[in-house]
């Protein structure tokens, strides 16, 4: 037909007004802006905020980013580190029986993502760097082993080395959980890219955020493929989306994990401040270390490479609890106490009812209760007395990166002078 249509422009800079307001930006300088935008010419076209038939795509050019940051063949950006959790879960092949090792210190959502995937999780002891233990790890396989999932919290590093060791030895996937720790490195390589998986968080409250999204990354093809479709089923992203699969298990049913544009443009604008935030941290980190006088007894927790960790959580393990205890009124943070600003830890397995009681969406209790699964581990608030005692013992100090030196040994002589105070002999 020759009937000239006009052009529908979905999206146009009242949507980007909306979005600067999230700054919080003065409503004064709001109108300049938008007197600027008034006076302009009309925008073309902004895009259809789709990752996809989009060559502007923001998503996709933070994807190529990461994998140039870190060294990685693939990142495959998602809407959250839990999905990314989940969709590496199940590329690795994790279904009903199959067995998931993870520490008993970790945000639940480590936990979570195994029984979405229909897994068994296997949760094992931490050592006294906070990290999983490799020697609990190793006395927890048993034939229904697929994965293991060592958890970088606080931006501290696992033995990878160890880890993937023992993986090697037995056949195992591991998948990282480095929600916690984007930019933290082990032996110079970037945590998340030691494993044959790993799940980066882009939470509003990690290392950098997007407000919501995480990454996945691995170098092994099939497993970004698998990932790939998983988190996006309805597109079904192949070299041929259309084709019959070219291998068995390249199609199948998934979910709608995909990172929004406006959170890759976010998350684009943070990587890049990702080696100024590390560096000002780990800089006060160590600076404080130097600096502040421990009580006898306590210790700094040690982690596997000092020089590898983010740099934002300082933590020092107390002679007991109640040093610890006393160490809170100072403001050092931990879980002495029982709880933590009011609420349960959802961080320390001894708070996850979810799995202590087996709890289920719907009334069978699968996959616990599973023709697939012989003999349950034994759950319970006991079960990891290890990494209770520890994490009772651990008391931490937060670091922001405007941290300047001038604070930190302010900070360190007035901590000096309080701890002396609480435990002087």
């Amino acid at each position: 037909m020759s009937v000239a249509r006009p052009s529908y422009t979905k999206y146009s800079t009242d949507e980007l007004m909306e979005v600067i307001d999230v700054f919080n930006i003065p409503e004064s300088t709001l109108q300049q802006i938008q007197g600027l935008l008034d006076a302009s010419e009309p925008a073309p076209d902004a895009g259809n905020f789709f990752r996809y038939y989009n060559p502007r795509s923001k998503t996709e050019a933070f994807e190529r980013s990461y994998e140039e940051k870190v060294g990685c063949r693939h990142a495959l950006a998602v809407n959250s580190g839990t999905s990314a959790l989940i969709a590496s879960l199940l590329a690795a092949g994790v279904g009903p029986g199959d067995e998931v090792i993870v520490p008993a210190y970790t945000f639940f959502a480590s936990i979570s993502s195994i029984v979405v995937a229909r897994g068994i999780p296997v949760i094992v002891d931490i050592d006294e760097s906070l990290t999983i233990d490799p020697e609990a790890i190793a006395a927890a396989i048993t034939p229904r082993t697929k994965v293991i999932m060592p958890v970088h919290m606080i931006g501290h590093p696992c033995r990878m080395d160890a880890i993937n060791e023992i993986a090697k030895e037995r056949g195992l996937i591991v998948i990282e959980d480095a929600a916690q720790a984007c930019g933290g490195t082990y032996k110079g390589k970037y945590l998340g890219t030691w494993g044959d998986m790993g799940c980066v968080s882009l939470d509003a409250y990690k290392v950098i955020g997007s407000g919501e999204g995480g990454i996945i990354t691995t170098d092994d093809d099939w497993l970004y493929t698998r990932s790939q479709s998983y988190h996006d089923t309805a597109a079904c992203w192949r070299p041929d989306r259309f084709a019959r699969e070219r291998k068995e298990g390249e199609l199948f049913c998934g979910e709608n994990y995909r990172m929004p544009e406006l959170c890759a443009a976010v998350a684009i604008a943070q990587l890049r401040k990702l080696d100024a935030i590390t560096s000002a941290t780990r800089a006060i980190y160590h600076q404080l270390r130097r600096e502040i006088i421990l009580p006898a007894g306590a210790k700094w927790v040690e982690p596997h490479d000092p020089d590898g960790v983010c740099g934002y959580s300082l933590g020092i393990l107390f002679a007991s609890q109640d040093d610890a205890v006393k160490a809170a009124d100072l403001g050092i943070g931990g879980l002495a106490k029982g709880d933590t600003k009011g609420v349960r830890d959802w961080h320390v397995f001894w708070h996850w009812d979810h799995i202590l009681e087996q709890k289920t969406v719907t009334p069978e209790g699968f996959p616990f209760r599973s023709p697939y699964v012989d003999k349950l581990p034994d759950y319970s608030p006991d079960m990891c007395p290890t990494t209770k005692k520890i994490m009772l013992r651990l008391g931490t100090i937060a670091i922001q990166p405007t941290d300047t030196p001038e604070w930190a040994s302010a900070y360190a002589s007035e901590l000096n002078e309080g701890l002396v105070r609480l435990f002087k002999a």
